[in-house]
């Protein structure tokens, strides 16, 4: 047997000229190159099989001490609420009985306040500006009442923010402006007659009544006025 030698055999054909077929003769056939298949690194076996993988976070039930921690900021945050909610109600009776003997006209005026971030300021009224500039001066000499509205205006943006189904955040920034003393307080001061009058009479109310949430106290149903007063997203006034 022959052996087979790896030289090049010049092709002729007579299909060609001789200069193509100088070119064909001088052509190499290169080796076949073996394909090859990309090949996964364990590496990357190893980032995939951590991308599927599922985190559970466990949830743990409150401690006992947990839970008394939580129910006496509750308790002591009621106590301050109830307390500016008094001083409210308590310093703007004192300011409107000082104003009766002062200037009694001035009562039969319309006329509103509210505390605007950094001062009480007038509102809905048809005063002249020296009854403005009186009032509004008169209001705010009292530190009681600057302070209690002040933080009534902060704790009705808590109250919004904890209540809100869109998880939005209220800042005091967009409640001042919606505390109207003093039509809070002759509100409250209408419920408190109200609730008198249901108990002195034992009337039983109809499902849903709300007189059944009205309070004996003026300054508790004022509470109850502020936080249910109705505000809107960055609401300017």
């Amino acid at each position: 047997m022959k052996s087979i030698t790896s030289a090049s055999t010049p092709i002729l054909t007579s299909m060609n000229s001789p200069t193509q077929a100088q070119q064909i003769n001088s052509m190499e056939v290169s080796p076949s190159k073996t394909q090859s298949t990309p090949r996964t690194s364990n590496d990357t076996i190893a980032r995939s099989s951590q991308q599927n993988t599922v985190t559970i976070n466990v949830v743990t039930k409150p401690t006992a001490a947990e839970l008394k921690e939580g129910l006496l900021d509750l308790v002591a945050l009621e106590k301050e609420q109830q307390k500016y909610a008094g001083d409210m109600v308590s310093e703007t009776q004192r300011i409107l009985a000082e104003v009766a003997k002062e200037q009694p006209n001035l009562l039969n005026k319309k006329f509103d306040f509210t505390n605007t971030g950094d001062e009480i300021d007038i509102i809905d009224h048809d005063l002249t500006k020296r009854e403005y500039n009186y009032l509004k001066a008169k209001l705010n000499a009292s530190d009681k009442l600057v302070e209690a509205t002040d933080f009534l205006n902060m704790d009705l943006a808590r109250e919004k923010t904890q209540t809100s189904r869109s998880n939005t955040i209220y800042t005091k920034e967009d409640v001042v402006g919606r505390i109207h003393v003093r039509d809070i307080i002759e509100q409250a001061q209408q419920r408190s007659t109200e609730f008198t009058e249901i108990h002195d009479r034992n009337f039983v109310m109809k499902p849903n009544d709300n007189r059944a949430l009205y309070r004996k106290e003026d300054h508790l149903n004022a509470l109850d006025i502020v936080l249910n007063t109705s505000v809107r997203f960055n609401a300017k006034v």
